[in-house]
Order: structure tokens, then C-alpha cells, then sequence
């Protein structure tokens, strides 16, 4: 595994092209988020996807959100319409996982007979500056597995499940916090977890 340092309010050219480089020959980088470190992979990357598995320690695919860099794009993997757009909008980006239907612009492997996906715009100079750099949305999951072996610490943390892992880009020590989980379904929302993202803006 190879592991560069970064500044993540102000990330370097050469971290976000390393990082671009891994992702798109379908490894898995390790990236600190705005709740988490967070496992990145290509989107519809069968192998990056099974590596992902295997660092959750399951069989089954995982339920997986795409990171945005803005909203322009949601529309292309996910059925959206104006009422949702609007609730979006209001709570973008932030510590907020929306779930969708996906759009048929999702691989099927991401599914796993599910109809939804995980919409995700984080608050990081570091996610927003990759998305750009890749031109497509980037499927993540926290770093962590079934077992709750986390990782928080470069310093300190080495779960098993690092060796799946391609690429560490090291922001230092990140406590791990969860996102505030959204569903949306016609002109409802319920809220399925609450988290870092705050509830009361509903």
C-alpha cells in the first residue's frame, strides 16, 4: 500500500492525480471525508467493488452512495425531481446521505436487487477537488467493517482489512461520525439515521 500525506483544506495537484490514477485503474483509496475516512472506488469497477466487499467482510454488495461534487449531475443517476432537488439544495453539501432510486445509469452491481442509491455532496475540499478531477462520481462506504474495525488513526490504526487498500492519503487523525441518512420517496422524507447532519433543517 502506498500512502501520501495531504492537506485537506488546501489539497495539492499531485495528491489529487495520485488519487485519480489509483481510482481509475480500479484500486481502492483510503481518503479523509468530512464525517470519516472514507474506502473510494470508480464507479461500476466490478473488481474495486469486490475489494470493497471483502473489506466489509461480506458477501452480499453492500448498500454504497455516490459523492457529487455539486447537484448538477444527481439528476443523471438518480430520479429526481423538483420538490427533491429543492431539499437538496437547501441541505448541500453537508453530512447528509439521501437515498434515491437509481437511474438506469447505475451498474447492477451496485444494487444487488435494490432500486436505490446513496446521494452524498460532503463539505471537503479534498472529495470536491477528486470528483472534478475524475468527471464522474465516486462510490464510497466509511472506512470500517462488520466487525467495527475502524480507522481513524494513520499513526496508529492497522485493521486487517488495510491490505485491500491501494492508496492511504493521510489528512492525519479524523474521528469517525456518521451522516445524517435521508429517504426520499414522492413528497415524503423520513429521516433512517440520524447523525453529524443536522435533523432540525427539515
Amino acid at each position: 500500500m502506498e500512502r501520501i500525506k495531504v492537506h485537506t483544506e488546501n489539497p495539492e495537484k499531485r495528491v489529487i492525480d495520485k488519487a485519480v490514477s489509483v481510482i481509475e485503474s480500479g484500486g481502492v483509496a483510503l481518503i479523509p471525508g468530512d464525517t470519516s475516512y472514507l474506502l473510494a472506488v470508480k464507479i461500476g469497477k466490478k473488481g474495486a467493488l469486490e475489494k470493497l466487499n471483502r473489506i466489509k467482510q461480506t458477501k452480499k454488495r453492500k448498500f454504497y452512495s455516490l459523492v457529487f461534487k455539486d447537484l448538477s449531475d444527481i439528476s443523471r443517476y438518480a430520479d429526481i425531481d423538483n420538490r427533491h432537488f429543492s431539499l437538496l439544495k437547501r441541505c448541500l453539501p453537508g453530512a447528509y446521505t439521501f437515498i434515491l432510486t437509481a437511474s438506469r445509469e447505475i451498474p447492477k452491481i451496485m444494487l444487488e436487487n435494490r432500486k436505490e442509491i446513496g446521494i452524498r455532496i460532503p463539505e471537503s475540499r479534498l472529495l470536491n477537488d477528486l470528483v472534478e478531477a475524475l468527471g464522474e462520481p465516486i462510490v464510497v462506504s466509511t472506512a470500517s467493517n462488520e466487525d467495527g474495525d475502524e480507522f481513524c488513526d494513520p499513526e496508529e490504526d492497522d485493521p486487517d482489512w488495510l491490505g485491500f487498500v491501494d492508496l492511504l492519503v493521510d489528512g492525519g487523525y479524523l474521528a469517525m461520525e456518521l451522516t445524517t441518512i435521508v429517504q426520499l420517496s414522492g413528497d415524503e422524507y423520513e429521516i433512517v439515521r440520524e447523525g453529524k447532519g443536522d435533523i432540525d433543517i427539515f
